[in-house]
């Protein structure tokens, strides 16, 4: 079976495909990628790729984008499906430098399958002109309910590539992959096409520093904004570091390759630390602060600790919803996480308890070996 894999641009959209594309190869099967942005993220995983967009300054895409919808974004923070409609019409622009290159490589590569995270629109263009079966990659909980039909919007906003290449509209997925764990999804039947796998996190590799393995002295809580907010600055942490510098705890901050400077002297109970990987950091830890980033969160899940979310834009207001009403955590904004609530944080029994509960449950949830050989039935 080939597989062709298409992805929006960062980090957190490519890293939670790879251990499904792993689970391809191993089982032998030929996997591809064809998508724009991190590409070195998939190459540095062993596996192949074409970039769909060399060249390209997604950054300034993104801002663009933002400083059009800017005020559709600010009215919609507060109506989830709002939220997910300015998402959308974002990044189906974010797409827009990879359709065509990606049906190249659909056409000349001959994939059976084609896989795509849900904001990319490359995979359903490709999937529409090559006829072959379309597959949505949730990436993370309850995103099969907010973002399980973009088609009208993606044609909406790329119609014009849709009807130069003869398709009359974007394609259904004929499947969807779910990393949702069942106490979350809730006691609706899950449809026939909506088939359930385990988020097993990838982050990368990475030399360890050995004070990670050891145990902690006292509580640890890890900071983070993932791989894209840390670039439009460092704001939004000062009163989260001010609040922490009251807590009994150790914190780290877990920011890549960003210059911190900007937040000034440290208090001695926050620690930097560049870039580790987040399931080992995670391990570690007691609970974590984070954006709300569908990899950050499934991470943080798999870990089987409480979160706070302090959402930012696209799929992360569904990702915070999804915290908070799953027991795990609270959505919040910047001014909430003060010290009472990162005390409530590590100490809220119940919040602990559900956490170790859906992580349980994840951990039971068909792993991406048995999905892909469940997908090869089904592509035949």
């Amino acid at each position: 079976m080939r597989i062709l894999i298409t992805t929006s641009p960062g980090l957190g959209h490519i890293l939670p495909t790879i251990s499904f594309a792993h689970a391809a190869r191993a089982a032998g099967h030929e996997v591809l990628y064809a998508t724009g942005g991190s590409v070195d993220a998939v190459s540095d995983a062993g596996l192949q790729v074409v970039d769909a967009s060399p060249g390209t300054d997604y950054r300034e895409i993104f801002m663009g984008a933002g400083a059009r919808m800017g005020e559709q974004m600010t009215a919609a923070r507060n109506d989830l499906q709002r939220t997910v409609e300015v998402a959308l019409r974002m990044f189906a622009k974010v797409s827009e430098p990879t359709l065509e290159t990606v049906v190249r490589v659909a056409e000349k590569w001959q994939p059976d399958v084609i896989v795509h995270t849900p904001m990319q629109a490359a995979g359903q263009l490709a999937a529409g002109k090559l006829g072959v079966p379309l597959v949505m990659l949730n990436l993370g909980m309850g995103q099969d309910r907010g973002l399980s039909d973009m088609r009208k919007t993606t044609y909406e906003e790329l119609h014009e590539y849709f009807e130069r290449h003869g398709v009359a509209e974007a394609p259904a997925p004929a499947v969807r992959f779910d990393v949702t764990p069942p106490s979350v999804r809730g006691e609706a039947e899950q449809p026939a096409d909506v088939w359930s796998m385990r988020y097993v996190p990838y982050n990368g590799g990475s030399v360890l520093p050995e004070w990670l393995l050891d145990k902690p002295d006292r509580r640890r809580v890890l900071i983070t904004l993932g791989t894209v907010v840390p670039g439009f600055g460092l704001g939004m942490l000062e009163p989260i570091v001010a609040a922490a510098s009251k807590v009994d705890a150790e914190f780290v901050l877990a920011l890549g390759d960003v210059d911190i400077s900007s937040l000034g002297e440290l208090p001695d109970n926050v620690r930097p630390v560049g870039y580790l990987p987040l399931g080992m950091l995670l391990s570690s830890c007691d609970a974590a602060i984070h954006h709300g980033g569908a990899g950050t969160t499934m991470t943080t899940v798999d870990a089987g600790i409480p979160q706070i979310v302090v959402p930012q834009g696209a799929d992360q207001f569904i990702n915070a919803d999804t915290v908070q009403a799953s027991g795990l955590g609270q959505r919040a904004v910047v001014t909430d996480v003060d010290v009472a609530l990162i005390e409530r944080l590590l100490g809220d029994e119940q919040w602990q308890a559900n956490a170790r509960k859906i992580r349980s449950e994840l951990h039971a949830m068909p792993s991406p070996v048995d999905v892909v050989d469940r997908l090869a039935g089904f592509v035949g």
